[in-house]
């Protein structure tokens, strides 16, 4: 390999594929729960955002009395799923594509916007797959800075759009800050946004934003005159990330089929539909995960305090906090003990750590692990 192949992370066997798939960085997926399949070695695995508990009972339920169609194609639409979606949020049926989590409609969604030469702005730091999916297109990426508070700021964003911008995307809250965007920023973005230019706005951790007393973001985006769609997914707050089920509320009919023209076909399968729907039927197990969940943040926001930590305000399942140093070293050292975090991943942001709310022992390890590793004891 050759030293500029080095720096850049190319390499010559690759020297057949898309200009775009060169200079992306070397694929390197997190470590999942199926690294570990002996319960007994399986260690605290809070750095990806996950539900601590399991979901719903009636998901398992749904799921086991729907395996009897399993030679047959899933619904396209999803329309039993759709329908429960659109009586709840007052979206039309039609207007809700689904998708392998909100993941695959994020991508979707840059490649029905983006064309090479465009430019889409983007929060930074936040979901990485939005830089990602416009860079496959050959789209020019304009990362924008978030507030004090580590939402999304309307003032950076909209200052960002040109006459080549085609997409927008912010997240509330957002990833891995945990802010969250007010009533007011949100309004604003969305009639600041040009109307030929599609607005994406990434609701992964709505419910969790929501039960925080969190705007409500359809009502704002519902004033908006140009194209937009929001994205969320079941595999937060209903705990049900082995599903992979996502979907898209979308702003026109325009926007919804332009998304199912791109999209592959049959990607959700039926047990993902209707274990979603299961999940979706039973608010009150919703209701209680999500006080359950505030509970455990709060805690685990006071402990990081009392260590001395600046702690980043947060609406969602997890907790940012600012170490005095890098957190690279501070991350492997936890993991040492068994206890899986996440930095930023951000060269701005070399010294924040993500910590996901887990359950109560959880939290108890973590502060006592990381606040060893202060004290110079790991």
């Amino acid at each position: 390999m050759t030293q500029a192949n080095a720096q850049s992370g190319t390499s010559p066997a690759l020297g057949w594929t898309a200009a775009p798939i060169r200079t992306l960085p070397a694929y390197r997926g997190p470590t999942t729960f199926a690294d570990f399949p002996d319960p007994a070695t399986r260690p605290r695995l809070i750095h990806l955002n996950e539900s601590p508990y399991p979901p719903s009972p009636r998901v398992a339920e749904a799921v086991l009395a729907a395996t009897h169609d399993l030679n047959r194609y899933p619904d396209i639409y999803g329309r039993e799923l759709c329908s429960r979606i659109g009586d709840a949020t007052g979206i039309p049926a039609g207007r809700i594509v689904l998708g392998c989590g909100s993941d695959e409609l994020i991508h979707f969604t840059a490649v029905i916007a983006l064309s090479a030469g465009d430019e889409a702005v983007i929060p930074a730091p936040s979901f990485p797959r939005y830089a990602l999916s416009a860079r496959l297109g050959g789209a020019v990426v304009r990362r924008v800075k978030l507030d004090a508070g580590g939402a999304c700021d309307p003032g950076t964003i909209l200052d960002a759009i040109g006459p080549r911008t085609r997409l927008v995307v912010c997240c509330t809250p957002n990833p891995p800050s945990g802010g969250m965007m007010t009533a007011e920023a949100l309004a604003a973005v969305a009639k600041g946004v040009p109307d030929d230019v599609l607005l994406l706005v990434d609701e992964a951790y709505c419910e969790f934003g929501r039960h925080a007393g969190g705007p409500d973001t359809l009502a704002i985006l519902r004033k908006r005159k140009g194209p937009w769609l929001s994205t969320r997914t079941f595999s937060k707050a209903y705990a049900c990330a082995a599903l992979r089920v996502g979907y898209a509320l979308c702003g026109s009919d325009d926007v919804a089929e332009a998304l199912r023209r791109a999209k592959l076909q049959f990607n959700v399968p039926t047990l993902s539909q209707v274990g979603a729907a299961a999940a979706f039927d039973d608010q009150a197990y919703l209701r209680t995960m999500l006080d359950r969940i505030a509970g455990e943040r709060d805690r685990l926001s006071k402990g990081l305090a009392q260590l001395g930590l600046r702690v980043l305000p947060t609406a969602a399942n997890f907790v940012s906090c600012a170490l005095p140093g890098p957190a690279a070293p501070a991350m492997a050292a936890l993991e040492r003990q068994g206890i899986f975090v996440r930095d930023w991943r951000d060269p701005e942001h070399l010294s924040e750590l993500r910590i996901g709310v887990g359950t109560p022992d959880d939290t108890g390890a973590t502060l006592a692990a990381l606040g060893g590793y202060l004290r110079g004891e790991t």
